[in-house]
């Protein structure tokens, strides 16, 4: 590695431990004892066995003591190794769960504009992929030891291959070649040609991880089209479009058009990967067939026992092995760095969102004052403004429609109201101070919001009312009770325990208005001084939308409310209507002031009033 990667690496390498000491403590220690004892058990049979071959070869004395000795250190080497390894495996599984709920955690408390993001979204999928393609956390600290053990195993075998290097008494007429064999040099020549093999597989050894690489690369996006398909055909709320418009054969022809391309790529870096495997064995042996050689010939010579053939054979092929595997294991801790990096770079991303630090005033009374102070605003990326120049003020504790036709801003301007976006000029204040510099969690406790693509989740009803696992059963009642869904839910066989959606045990599904209903019975139980509701009833049935817009007045009573329709009939029941019309305000008033001007509520008014 040139400096600067060698640097970056060993800072990877620091940051990759630090993060895996914070979430589990005892990996670490647990990793490096392993390491220790597992490269020590097989010197204690090379050692001990050369010296008890030596000893039978002698006539026997002392053989059952040194076989106690290797026995007894072997069954504590072995047996220490293995525990602590399935305490490791142990502890994997739980840093695998941390390392993918640690992604989850980030996108719950990301900024929402960030999240929504399609760069985001894409280094959401690299964090995934950098968790899962070459091994989680755990791998890689599981590496690192491995990586260790292997330099332990290098200094165990020059340790027992340095009796080498120590001339020995030539034998009568060792002359010659004898005399040769039994020179340092000799020995340090013979060691020099054992490791310059697996050292010679460093090349192909980068070029395999680059390989993997190469294919994790050009996969990322074949998986993520193979992960939208699988989706799509698993999802049981889709099935219904699926079959009645047939799509199925559409389906199977995207999807194997991806599978003709991905799996070319995939056979190509397999049949590279195996070549490069190929080369390495074949590098391997000529290091084994290098020390049988050389310490075949000094036995030959009579210049070493029996015995120390064994341990040298075995010591050389050990330290040859462990260079060959210490040179792989470096590649591959690379290659998971580099990978585990974009999980940890997801991690690390920053909060655009600046997050004020006061507190919100409690007040009993509900008056919260909302201000849109010369507010406009447009997404990332997009050139065109969604609101130009809004100024505008909530009453408070009053009544608030806000209208138009579609793309006007309506929801954006309740997106920003929600603090979702930051406006890109001007601001928005909550008694007449900037909202950015009150706490985040803090100013959300005064909204309670019904978005008009709102989402249920998996859960027992009454938990998904309260948005919470601990509730009060009589509250949730009355919620639902004026959101018009009690009755339903006294109907189901468990009530307020009963699972929502086909993931819970006997989950029900929900029509869309009974979705709606129960959306809205989420935000009573809220109780915040300000309620939002964006297109509350579209999925309701007449009666049901009556029903709402009548209990609309007892259901706010003393809070700030904002009603977002498309149905003009709901701005009767409203105090003020806000307009909107290419991202701005173009009239606002009451419903009948309103009707008296010839604008775009009366014309929108009309062409609703018509039908019925």
């Amino acid at each position: 590695m040139k400096t600067k990667k060698r640097a970056e690496f060993f800072r990877d390498c620091r940051d990759l431990l630090s993060l895996i000491h914070r979430r589990r403590p005892t990996a670490i220690p647990a990793a490096l004892v392993t390491a220790l004892l597992e490269s020590a058990f097989p010197f204690v049979n090379i050692l001990f066995g050369a010296r008890i071959l030596d000893r039978l070869l002698a006539g026997g004395e002392g053989v059952m003591e040194l076989v106690g000795w290797m026995v007894a250190l072997d069954f504590v080497l072995g047996c220490g190794s293995r525990v602590l390894r399935w305490s490791c495996r142990a502890e994997a599984l739980t840093a695998d769960e941390l390392s993918m709920a640690a992604v989850a955690e980030k996108c719950l408390t990301m900024d929402y504009q960030q999240l929504e993001t399609q760069s985001i979204m894409d280094k959401l999928t690299r964090a995934g992929e950098g968790v899962t393609a070459q091994g989680d956390l755990f791998s890689f600290l599981w590496s690192l030891s491995e990586l260790l053990g292997h330099g332990l195993t290098v200094l165990y075998a020059l340790a027992a291959v340095s009796l080498l290097f120590l001339p020995a008494d030539l034998p009568a007429g060792g002359e010659g070649w004898v005399r040769a064999l039994n020179s340092p040099w000799a020995a340090l020549a013979a060691l020099v040609l054992a490791l310059a093999a697996p050292l010679a597989c460093v090349p192909l050894v980068r070029r395999k991880n680059r390989l993997s690489r190469e294919l994790h690369q050009r996969s990322l996006d074949g998986n993520r089209r193979f992960s939208t398909y699988l989706s799509i055909a698993c999802d049981y709320q889709l099935g219904k479009d699926i079959r009645t418009y047939a799509m199925d054969g559409m389906y199977f022809a995207k999807q194997d058009r991806f599978w003709v391309g991905f799996l070319d790529l995939f056979r190509k870096y397999n049949f590279r990967r195996s070549a490069v495997q190929g080369l390495i064995a074949v590098v391997n042996l000529a290091t084994v067939l290098i020390a049988y050689l050389f310490v075949g010939l000094k036995a030959m010579a009579g210049l070493i026992t029996v015995g120390m053939v064994s341990m040298q054979v075995g010591a050389i092929t050990a330290l040859a092995g462990a260079v060959r595997q210490a040179v792989e294991l470096i590649g591959r801790v690379d290659l998971q760095r580099k990978y585990l990096k974009e999980y940890t770079e997801f991690l690390a991303i920053p909060s655009e969102k600046y997050n004020g630090t006061l507190p919100v005033e409690k007040r009993d009374d509900g008056d919260y004052d909302l201000e849109f102070r010369d507010v406009s605003f447009r997404y990332p990326n997009q050139e065109q403004w969604s609101l130009r120049h809004v100024t505008c003020r909530l009453p408070k504790g009053r009544k608030l429609a806000v209208v138009g036709p579609n793309g006007a801003g309506k929801t954006t301007f309740i997106k920003l109201l929600c603090r979702l976006y930051d406006p890109t000029e001007g601001a928005i204040l909550l008694n007449g101070i900037d909202i950015r510099k009150y706490d985040y969690g803090e100013y959300l406790s005064l909204l309670s919001v019904v978005f008009q693509d709102f989402k249920l989740f998996s859960m027992k009803l009454g938990e998904s009312v309260a948005s919470s696992a601990d509730y009060d059963p009589r509250r949730v009642w009355e919620c639902l009770e004026k959101a018009g869904m009690r009755g339903r839910v006294e109907r189901m066989e468990k009530g307020l325990d009963t699972g929502l959606f086909q993931q819970e045990e006997d989950g029900v599904e929900l029509s869309g208005g009974e979705g709606q209903k129960l959306a809205i019975a989420r935000a009573l139980y809220k109780d915040a001084p300000v309620v939002i509701l964006d297109e509350p009833t579209a999925a309701l049935d007449p009666v049901s939308e009556y029903e709402i817009y009548s209990r609309f007045g007892e259901m706010t009573a003393g809070k700030t409310s904002v009603y977002i329709s498309h149905r003009m009939s709901s701005c009767r029941f409203c105090d003020v209507v806000f307009v909107f019309d290419g991202g701005t305000i173009v009239q606002q008033g009451s419903h009948e002031a309103l009707l008296a001007q010839d604008g775009l509520y009366s014309r929108l008014w009309q062409a609703q009033a018509q039908y019925y």
